[in-house]
């Protein structure tokens, strides 16, 4: 798939997460497969609000791959996983 491509879906999985960030943070419960509430568990709410704000650079990074200004970053990010098998 053309890179271009690749950071509209991006793109889109981003917007989504930047609705999610402000209604989570505006709410102060954030919902998926399970309900989290920031007073009651604020350590699950942070993850949850992390992996949203990965996402938006995750976005970032692929649309900088598009336009040619920097390496692929899912290889990137694949080369330093643990079960990465390195040839």
């Amino acid at each position: 798939m053309r890179p271009g491509y690749i950071a509209l879906i991006f793109w889109g999985l981003s917007i989504c997460a930047v609705y999610g960030i402000i209604h989570g943070f505006r709410s102060g419960v954030v919902r998926g497969p399970y309900t989290y509430h920031q007073e009651t568990n604020p350590i699950a709410f942070s993850l949850v609000m992390l992996s949203k704000i990965f996402v938006i650079g995750l976005a970032v990074a692929e649309t900088l791959y598009a336009f040619g200004l920097i390496d692929d970053p899912i290889v990137a990010l694949n080369a330093v996983m643990p079960f990465h098998r390195r040839s």
